[in-house]
C-alpha cells in the first residue's frame, strides 16, 4: 500500500533519533579507552567522518519532514472562490456543490414557471485556500444565488418561411396551435373530401431562449396567426356571381367589398368586371388538395355574314349562340378554402356549343357630328309614357319600352358627356349635339360609348335595361335645350337647328 505524506513524516522522524543516539554514545568516555590502542588516529578520523555524515542526513531529513506537512497544509485548504455575475457569494472546497445549488434552483423556477428555462447569469470560479471556519455552507451560497438568479425561457416558437412568429411555454402547445389551425378542415380530410392537408408555407417549431415578457398567449397568438395582416387582390367577376357571393366567397362583408371599390354600390355587375378586394392574409394558410367533379361552359363561337344595308361599325345578331358544357375533374388546391390553382384530370363534352352568326355592315358611317334633326332612338319599340303631368308629377322625357337587349341608337351626331350610372336614371348616356342641345338615355342595361366618344346619328350607344328607378325594360328618352327639359316627340323628324 502506498504511503501517506505523514508515514513518510514518520519515517524520517525515526531515522533522526538514532542519530541522536549514536551522538551520546560518542559524548560518553566508553570509545576513548579503544582509542589507546595504535590504530586511534585511523578510528578518530573515521568517528569524525561518520559524524559528519550522520549530522548532514539529519539536517535533509528535517527539511523534508517540514515541506511534507507544508504540502499536507496546502492540499487542506485549498478551495475555489465562487463568483456570480461578478459578486462573491462565497468560497467552496467542490466545484460541483454549486452547480449541485445551481440545478436544485432551475428545477425549483420551472416546476414554479411551468416552463424550460435557462439561467442567463454568469459563474466564475477562482482557485485559492479557505480554512474550514472560512468556507460558505450550502444555506449561505444558496441564499446569495437565489437573490441574484436571472433566466430567460426555453420557448418553443413557431417560425413561418424563417420568420418566428410566436413564442409559447410548452412543446404540447407550440403542436396543439398548429392542430388547431387546420382543425376546420380536417372533417373534411376524415370524410375523404380532401386528398391531402397541409401548411402553404414552411412552419416548424424551434426552441429558443427568450425573455419570460416575450411568450405569447395561447388564444391571442391562434387568432393573430388566423387573421395575420391584410392584402390588395383583384376578383373577375364570373357568371352568376354577386357581390355577396364574391363578400361570402373571400370572408369579408358586402360593406367591405364596396370600400375597397370607392364606395361603389356595386348594385350592378357583369362577368369580366375587375373588382377590387381587401382581404385577410393569414400567417399561416392551411392548403387543401382535393378531387372535384364540376361543369364548365364552353363559350359558343362567333361567325360574321358582311350585309350592305349597315354601316360597318354596326353589328346585330342573325342567330343566337349558345355555350356548350363539359364535365371537369380536377385536383384543386385551395388555401383556407380559397381556390389557388387547379389541374385538370379528365374533360368529357357533354353539350357542344352553338355558332352564333352575326351581321356587320359594309357601309362607311355618316359624319360623327349633328345633322340638325333628331330621329327616334328605339323605333322598334313602344310609348309607354309621354313628356308631361304623371302621377301627381312631372315626368320629363319619353319612355319607349322593348325587350331587354334592344339596341338603343343616337338620336343624332355629337360627343358623349357622360356614359355611367346616374342615381335613379340608371346606367345612362347622354350626348352633346351643339346648339344647347342635349339628349339622354336612361335604364340602360349595356352601354356602349365611352366620355369623349364622338358618335353619328343612328349610332349604337347602349342596350334597353332595367336599371334605377324603373317599372319595366325601357328606355327613358329627355331632350334638353340650354339644361332644361323639352317635349322630345316635338324634335323628332324635325329640324331643331
Amino acid at each position: 500500500m502506498e504511503k501517506t505524506s505523514m508515514d513518510k513524516a514518520r519515517l524520517l522522524l525515526s531515522g533522526i533519533k538514532k542519530n541522536q543516539l549514536v551522538q551520546k554514545i560518542v559524548s560518553k568516555g566508553s570509545v576513548k579507552k579503544f582509542l589507546s590502542s595504535h590504530y586511534s588516529v585511523s578510528l578518530s578520523i573515521l568517528l569524525v567522518l561518520t559524524l559528519t555524515v550522520l549530522t548532514y542526513s539529519h539536517v535533509l531529513n528535517f527539511i523534508n519532514v517540514q515541506a511534507l506537512l507544508i504540502e499536507e497544509q496546502e492540499i487542506a485548504t485549498r478551495s475555489f472562490e465562487v463568483y456570480f455575475d461578478g459578486n462573491h457569494v462565497g468560497d467552496v472546497r467542490d466545484k460541483q456543490a454549486v452547480e449541485d445549488i445551481l440545478t436544485e434552483l432551475k428545477a425549483s423556477i420551472q416546476r414554479s414557471s411551468h416552463s424550460e428555462i435557462a439561467i442567463s447569469n454568469t459563474i466564475e470560479y477562482v482557485a485559492s485556500h479557505t480554512e474550514d471556519e472560512d468556507l460558505a455552507t450550502h444555506y449561505e451560497i444558496m441564499t446569495r444565488i437565489r437573490s441574484q438568479i436571472e433566466y430567460n425561457i426555453l420557448a418553443y416558437c413557431i417560425k413561418v418561411d424563417g420568420e418566428i412568429i410566436g413564442r409559447l411555454k410548452t412543446l404540447d402547445e407550440a403542436k396543439k396551435i398548429l392542430e388547431d389551425i387546420k382543425a376546420p378542415y380536417k372533417e373534411l380530410l376524415e370524410e375523404g373530401n380532401i386528398l391531402d392537408l397541409s401548411f402553404a408555407e414552411e412552419v416548424e417549431i424551434v426552441q429558443e431562449e427568450v425573455s419570460k415578457y416575450q411568450l405569447d398567449d395561447y388564444e391571442q397568438l391562434l387568432m393573430y396567426l388566423q387573421k395575420g395582416t391584410t392584402e390588395e387582390k383583384t376578383h373577375i367577376v364570373e357568371s352568376g356571381e354577386n357581390v355577396w357571393t364574391i363578400a361570402s366567397k373571400y370572408g369579408i362583408t358586402v360593406e367591405e367589398l364596396r370600400a375597397a371599390n370607392n364606395g361603389s354600390t356595386l348594385t350592378l355587375i357583369y362577368p369580366g368586371d375587375e373588382l377590387s378586394l381587401i382581404v385577410p392574409k393569414p400567417f399561416i394558410a392551411v392548403q387543401t388538395i382535393e378531387v372535384a367533379v364540376f361543369e364548365e361552359s364552353i363559350p359558343f363561337e362567333t361567325e360574321y355574314e358582311m350585309v350592305s344595308w349597315m354601316y360597318n361599325d354596326e353589328y346585330s345578331t342573325k342567330s343566337s349562340g349558345k355555350n356548350g358544357i363539359k364535365e371537369v375533374e380536377a385536383y384543386v388546391i385551395k388555401e383556407n378554402g380559397i381556390e389557388v390553382s387547379r389541374e385538370v384530370l379528365n374533360e368529357t363534352v357533354t353539350q357542344e356549343p352553338v355558332t352564333r352568326i352575326m351581321y356587320n355592315g359594309t357601309q362607311d358611317p355618316p359624319p360623327k357630328k349633328g345633322t340638325g334633326t333628331f330621329v327616334n332612338p328605339l323605333p322598334s319599340g313602344t310609348i309607354t309614357s309621354r313628356y308631361g303631368a304623371r302621377w301627381g308629377g312631372f315626368h320629363q322625357g319619353l319612355d319607349i319600352g322593348s325587350r331587354i337587349g334592344t339596341p338603343i341608337k343616337a338620336a343624332d351626331g355629337g360627343t358623349v358627356i357622360y356614359a355611367g350610372w346616374f342615381g335613379d336614371y340608371g346606367y345612362m348616356v347622354e350626348i352633346d349635339h351643339g346648339g344647347g342641345f342635349t339628349t339622354r338615355y336612361a335604364h340602360c342595361s349595356q352601354l356602349y360609348v365611352s366620355v369623349g366618344e364622338n358618335v353619328y346619328q343612328g349610332k349604337t350607344i347602349a342596350a334597353v335595361g332595367n336599371t334605377g328607378w324603373s317599372t319595366g325594360p325601357h328606355v327613358h328618352f329627355e331632350v334638353r335645350k340650354y339644361g332644361s327639359t323639352v317635349n322630345p316627340q316635338s324634335y323628332i323628324g324635325t329640324q331643331y337647328r
